[in-house]
């Protein structure tokens, strides 16, 4: 089955390949197809590929309440559980990274190595309070998910990319996606980023980590995954040259062999 249960939410996921496990977390107002890119790369190389769709997100229920990132984290512990996995490797980019952080310090034992890319220690700033504003309000407006697609995309994406036919047949995929949506759940996601402030909690993560930025992320610029990596005991930091926010996506070939050397070594 794709579908597990948790505190009466039907969460979808994606499960791949075998070998050691990879639990791949996307950002906010995607879902687990975001890491295709990684699909392959990673089930050839030996690993089993496991990519949810967050609650509220893809084909996961929906949401009528603010959702934490410790409750995002939660439901990857419980998805753990539910495919009997002791450890696997956490994967996150942008929300997905920060829930990724949060399992490491929630559930240090289910984590076999940690990697971060393009994401945040907190959105405890007043900047990124009014971003969460101007998010809410336009997820909540008429096709709020498609309005914001179109607002992030030449942000997100590096320009080479944004222009190529992969990139061009992407943006329909994920217009599509969008169309689908639910900007009210999407909203509840922002609503329970208020409370996420992991800054001085970095310091605690035990497991083996690294941290990647995209050279031209301008969301989550590269100075920012620099100092989280600072605080993480024993992390190391790369830049990928050239990617933007979706790094995974417009970069993928450094993305992934970034992240199968750092594997091959935990």
């Amino acid at each position: 089955m794709a579908y597990h249960t948790h505190q009466n939410r039907r969460l979808y996921y994606l499960d791949h390949g075998s070998g050691p496990a990879a639990l791949l977390l996307h950002g906010i107002c995607n879902s687990g197809r975001a890491w295709l890119p990684q699909l392959q790369a990673l089930s050839s190389a030996g690993y089993r590929v496991i990519a949810p769709d967050f609650a509220g997100h893809g084909a996961s229920s929906r949401l009528d309440a603010p959702y934490s990132v410790a409750d995002l984290a939660a439901d990857c512990v419980a998805l753990l559980d539910h495919l009997d996995l002791p450890q696997a490797h956490i994967v996150g980019l942008s929300l997905g990274g920060m829930a990724a952080q949060q399992l490491a310090l929630d559930a240090p034992s289910r984590v076999r190595s940690l990697t971060v890319a393009c994401s945040f220690p907190s959105t405890a700033s007043d900047e990124a309070r009014q971003m969460l504003a101007t998010w809410k309000q336009t997820l909540r407006e008429p096709d709020g998910p498609l309005k914001r697609l179109e607002q992030s995309w030449p942000r997100n994406l590096n320009a080479a990319f944004r222009a190529s036919p992969a990139g061009q047949a992407l943006y329909w995929q994920w217009h599509a996606q969008a169309a689908q949506a639910d900007g009210e759940s999407q909203a509840r996601i922002c609503e329970g980023l208020a409370d996420y402030h992991l800054a001085d909690r970095l310091a605690s993560i035990a497991a083996p980590a690294q941290y990647l930025a995209g050279e031209c992320d301008e969301v989550s610029p590269p100075a920012l995954g620099q100092w989280m990596a600072s605080q993480v005991p024993g992390a190391r930091f790369a830049i990928l040259p050239g990617a933007a926010h979706v790094a995974n996506v417009d970069s993928a070939a450094a993305f992934n062999d970034a992240l199968l050397a750092f594997l091959r070594q935990h």
